[in-house]
């Protein structure tokens, strides 16, 4: 489900999100930015049980050309509102791996005419794989 935008999801976002790596090191001020950005722009799912937060996916619109840059380190990766035709995740947390593919699925669904790109980084901080899946153009 999405979470409305408010400082309490915020909050609760922020709190689930910071107890794992990567995103327990990244800088105060631009994890909440991002967070913030996802919940005022819907692009986001969060996943609960017995009410509290079990796992988020969070991302950006953005262009292919921007996203491919920046998973080829050639470019920083930043939202646009004009003519977006992709979508890089940029937050994936979860408590237990069997709530990574329901979210993807859902998130997937909500953006079915994008590519998708994302990085993984492991808990180490290592970047493990850059991937983007290039939406086919209709015919």
């Amino acid at each position: 489900t999405t979470m409305p935008s408010s400082p309490y999801s915020l909050g609760l976002v922020s709190e689930f999100v910071s107890r794992f790596p990567p995103f327990n090191n990244f800088e105060f001020g631009k994890m909440v930015q991002s967070l913030l950005y996802q919940l005022e722009t819907g692009t986001h799912v969060a996943a609960g049980l017995d009410d509290r937060i079990v796992g988020y996916v969070g991302w950006i619109k953005t262009t292919r050309l921007i996203a491919e840059a920046w998973l080829n380190q050639n470019g920083e990766l930043h939202a646009t509102f004009d003519d977006p035709d992709a979508i890089a995740v940029t937050v994936l947390a979860t408590e237990k791996s069997r709530y990574i593919l329901p979210l993807i699925k859902h998130a997937k669904t909500m953006n079915s005419n994008y590519s998708v790109y994302w990085k993984r980084h492991l808990r180490d901080g290592q970047t493990s794989a850059m991937r983007g899946v290039r939406k086919k153009a209709l015919t």
